[in-house]
């Protein structure tokens, strides 16, 4: 049972600091009505990972939203950068790349998350067996010992924090 408090707490915990940055966002974002009179749309766009920390993807990331026309309005932490454009600019739409969303709010791979995803599911798929395995065994000593299970799921623990550094281009 504590592996699944544990996973519901990291979800409410993850549920918690994604609200906490809703309102931080509302609040950082507060709008003049000169900025309003003038026209301009605004979005943020967020990276999964502290993306935005390395000064080159920051760079790319300023580079690609300009053929849109959006312009920085502030970077408001590793994750999450602010851009403004003038709403004519969306004429000029049509004439974009194909496969330009000047709408996009996510910048970098899906795969991170669905490389992270699919871990998870092995993870939880393999704590679920052993479980199974040690329910099924009728308390018998054998192979699936408190300790094996253990260090199984520390490994798959550490394949998942190794995985995610390696996503990330940490290590």
């Amino acid at each position: 049972m504590g592996y699944l408090h544990g996973s519901v707490t990291a979800a409410h915990h993850a549920r918690e600091k994604r609200r906490r940055e809703e309102e931080e966002e509302e609040e950082m974002t507060k709008y003049t009505s000169e900025e309003l009179d003038k026209n301009w749309e605004f979005k943020i766009v967020r990276s999964l990972s502290n993306a935005f920390h390395r000064p080159e993807v920051f760079q790319a990331l300023l580079q690609e939203e300009s053929i849109a026309g959006w312009e920085l309005v502030e970077k408001l932490d590793d994750r999450r950068v602010r851009f403004k454009r003038p709403r004519d600019a969306r004429r000029k739409d049509i004439n974009l790349p194909p496969g330009y969303d000047p709408y996009r709010s996510t910048y970098g791979s899906m795969a991170v998350r669905n490389t992270s995803l699919v871990i998870g599911i092995l993870t939880l798929v393999l704590v679920m067996g052993i479980s199974l395995l040690g329910i099924f065994s009728n308390g018998e000593t054998g192979f699936f010992t408190e300790e094996v299970i253990s260090a199984v799921i520390m490994f798959f623990v550490l394949v998942v924090i190794i995985a995610s550094l390696i996503a990330r281009k940490k290590i």
